[in-house]
């Protein structure tokens, strides 16, 4: 079965009518499902509406000349005006964080590049030793690429400059130091796996 809420914010059967009374508890067939919303509108009803039920009990309250209708009126153009004001604030979040991440993306790359350049000096070219070159490994893969691979295929030079400096990995990006100490027998025993 199929329900929805009336104007009123009562869940209410599909099938049954607007302008009917109304079986719910509170009511007990004393009032009717609205077709409209009352004039000055309960704080509940009026965050929950849509702004096409908005707007349409806006040009309703416009054409009667009462103070409540004043009041209705200055209601409803509040809650218009908070929820563009709200828009707007989650707009302009989003579009902060879409910078935040573009700059620290642009941030990342220059360091990489910075500390790709400097060990590229370093090592004279020379990133990877007999078998890394055999497999195609290559110097971002040793840059970048997970301990394991740079610790079984990286050349003694990019040993050397990487014991002093740290690899960029997420580690070195989130503010840890990122300096390894590759010794021989860590390597050593980190290639047997």
């Amino acid at each position: 079965m199929a329900y929805r809420r009336d104007l009123i914010g009562h869940f209410i059967r599909t099938s049954e009518r607007e302008q009917r009374p109304c079986t719910h508890a509170c009511c007990r067939g004393y009032r009717v499902h609205p077709d409209n919303y009352p004039t000055v509108l309960p704080s509940r009803t009026l965050r929950r509406a849509s702004d096409n039920d908005l707007s349409t009990h806006f040009q309703r309250v416009t054409q009667e000349d009462t103070p409540q209708a004043r009041y209705a009126e200055d209601q409803i153009l509040y809650e218009m005006e908070r929820r563009d004001r709200e828009a707007k604030l989650k707009h302009d979040r989003r579009e902060a964080r879409a910078a935040n991440r573009a700059a620290a993306r642009m941030e990342r790359e220059s360091e990489t590049e910075r500390i790709f350049l400097e060990a590229e000096a370093f090592t004279r070219g020379n990133w990877t030793n007999l078998k890394g070159t055999a497999r195609g490994i290559t110097d971002r893969e040793i840059l970048l690429g997970r301990e394991s691979v740079f610790a079984r295929y990286a050349s003694e030079e990019a040993r050397d400059y990487f014991t002093r400096n740290p690899r960029p990995t997420a580690a070195y990006f989130r503010g840890k130091s990122g300096v390894m100490d590759y010794r021989v027998a860590d390597v050593r025993r980190m290639s047997r796996r």
